[in-house]
């Protein structure tokens, strides 16, 4: 049979209030327990074993002091990329002196319902590249627990905090480097499951808008599936892009990995360029330029604000005004980047002016 408070009160000779002050931090601000007694209260506690029932003190309390980490699609720790990895360093850094536990979360707002979100079961909300529907938008405005977003533009849901790369500016750096390299005919590559995230769409739309400014075409938006045959045009003559600019470092990798296996040299044939600038991207053959994003930081100032709208909330302090926090990006320029291939518009034409005879 469970060893209840009162059980702890008749041995110790007390209230179970003064019980509940001294084991649960609880009673009210009324109750003063001696040294004394506190003492005999966790001497009985000792010798009855007495557990702390986690669900009343939630009951009583109002909070969980849980943390949800959301991931609409976390996938697996790659050797590929440390995007995963860095972002759990920077909450637990947050969370674990605060005394906060960790529930890394696959999805937490299913079709149908996105009320969960707010059903009491964590004190507060950390989501990871969203992928929102108007119900789960909806569901996130309203919410009775506090959400802060990371890796979501500024004002991607109203009311909500932001924390997110500056993608136009990394990307207006991405083209500046392509063009100083002779590059004119740039594609974005993104995996299907980033295509449908915020930040996925944004980043595209950073890389169309810097090109148009530059004066560049268009960039075709390349959606790279598990068959990555459509690399084997890189090796052809005159293929359709003479530089790739890549979602993510973990997709990038497996993008170098593909075109060494169908003999498309990077960067002879085609530049790539990835987005975190992790610790892999020293590693790939050949080693990968890339946006440096500050994963780890975001991750850990995201967190922190979070904690910070609990209090507000616990303490009844006037809401905190939603913020929106950019980072800048520098761009870390490594081998996989080189001058553009030599396009050759008329094959013909062109041995005809070098052999008139």
């Amino acid at each position: 049979m469970r060893v209840t408070i009162r059980d702890v009160a008749e041995r110790a000779g007390v209230s179970p209030m003064a019980v509940s002050v001294v084991l649960n931090g609880t009673g009210g601000r009324k109750v003063t327990v001696t040294p004394e007694k506190a003492d005999r209260i966790r001497q009985a506690a000792r010798e009855l074993r007495y557990q702390t029932n986690h669900a009343a003190r939630i009951f009583r309390t109002g909070r969980t002091g849980q943390i949800a980490v959301v991931f609409q699609n976390f996938g697996r720790f790659f050797p590929q990329s440390t995007y995963r990895g860095d972002v759990m360093n920077g909450v637990m850094e947050a969370l674990f002196p605060a005394n906060y536990t960790l529930c890394l979360c696959p999805k937490l707002i299913r079709e149908g319902n996105p009320d969960i979100i707010s059903d009491g079961r964590f004190d507060g909300v950390l989501w990871c590249r969203p992928d929102l529907s108007e119900g789960s938008t909806l569901a996130l405005q309203e919410a009775s627990a506090p959400v802060v977003l990371m890796h979501a533009p500024p004002g991607t849901v109203l009311g909500v905090p932001t924390f997110c790369a500056d993608n136009d500016g990394a990307m207006r750096r991405v083209v500046s480097h392509l063009i100083s390299l002779g590059h004119e005919r740039l594609a974005f590559v993104i995996d299907p499951i980033s295509e449908h995230s915020v930040e996925g769409q944004a980043r595209s739309e950073a890389l169309r808008s810097a090109a148009r400014r530059a004066g560049l075409p268009e960039p075709e938006v390349i959606i790279l599936t598990t068959d990555h045959s459509i690399l084997r045009r890189y090796s052809e003559p005159n293929p359709a892009h003479t530089a790739l600019v890549c979602f993510s470092d973990e997709l990038a990798g497996f993008v170098l990995r593909s075109c060494e296996d169908f003999g498309v040299d990077v960067p002879s044939n085609v530049s790539v360029v990835g987005f975190d600038s992790s610790p892999i991207c020293v590693t790939t053959r050949p080693s990968l330029t890339s946006v440096n994003q500050p994963v780890e930081r975001m991750a850990f100032e995201a967190t922190n604000h979070l904690l910070s709208l609990i209090r507000n909330l616990e303490q009844g302090e006037p809401s905190i005004a939603a913020t929106s926090t950019l980072y800048d990006c520098q761009l870390d320029i490594r081998g996989s980047t080189g001058p553009a291939a030599l396009i050759v518009e008329n094959l013909y034409e062109c041995k005809e002016s070098l052999h008139p005879y």
